[in-house]
């Protein structure tokens, strides 16, 4: 009797403990994350935030507010994006690509809120099956950019063709109304041009940092 009852406080233990763990794995995959969460109606709630955009069973973002037993539940087209800590994740559309539909993701911003030109990361967990059945799981991370002239919440990766091959063009003419910015990307200058094919991919978001920082000095 005793040990059963023993095992019934361990077992009850264990699943309290889940219910109120905590994790960040990536930002469209999280529990109990203390921030804010900013809906498209201009409305913010603050709570523990729960992110499993994978789950089509039930709501992708949840928040529980303080004393709450039952979350908020939104759908993810609903939120505009959350903050936890110093980090403001947004929900972005992933234009261009092979995906068929439209496809969503939570991104780290990089950028200040009222910066001209916006910069994100956005890192995948993708889980791979070998040819002997064994699963391997890495994290990607990609950057995407917001363009000023485009309306809407659409990102284009920075690899995509609406910047390479051919960055120092197609990025001058981005930025052709800051004309120092725009000659500095046309002439290939050291920091303001990367090349398509290229072993330094994180050097990708520092020149675009540094292009950004220029063109929002240009007013």
């Amino acid at each position: 009797m005793n040990n059963r009852l023993s095992f019934a406080l361990i077992l009850f233990v264990l699943v309290i403990s889940s219910c109120h763990s905590s994790y960040f794995d990536t930002p469209n995959d999280l529990k109990n994350m203390y921030g804010t969460v900013y809906l498209m109606n201009g409305k913010s709630y603050d709570g523990k935030i729960v992110v499993n955009k994978s789950n089509l069973l039930s709501s992708p973002v949840k928040l529980y507010t303080e004393g709450d037993k039952k979350p908020m539940q939104f759908r993810l087209l609903d939120v505009k994006g959350y903050s936890i800590r110093n980090d403001y994740f947004a929900l972005k559309e992933i234009r261009g690509g092979v995906n068929i539909g439209k496809h969503y993701s939570f991104m780290r911003r990089l950028t200040p809120q009222d910066s001209r030109i916006s910069l994100f990361e956005n890192i995948e967990k993708v889980t791979r099956t070998t040819s002997n059945n064994t699963r391997s799981t890495h994290y990607e991370t990609e950057y995407f950019m917001e363009l000023p002239s485009e309306e809407g919440d659409g990102v284009w990766s920075l690899t995509s063709s609406k910047f390479v091959p051919n960055f120092d063009e197609k990025m001058s003419k981005i930025v052709s109304d800051c004309p120092t910015v725009a000659r500095k990307i046309a002439n290939r200058e050291e920091g303001y041009f990367y090349r398509q094919v290229t072993v330094f991919k994180d050097k990708r978001p520092d020149v675009l940092m540094n292009i950004i920082d220029e063109y929002n000095r240009c007013r």
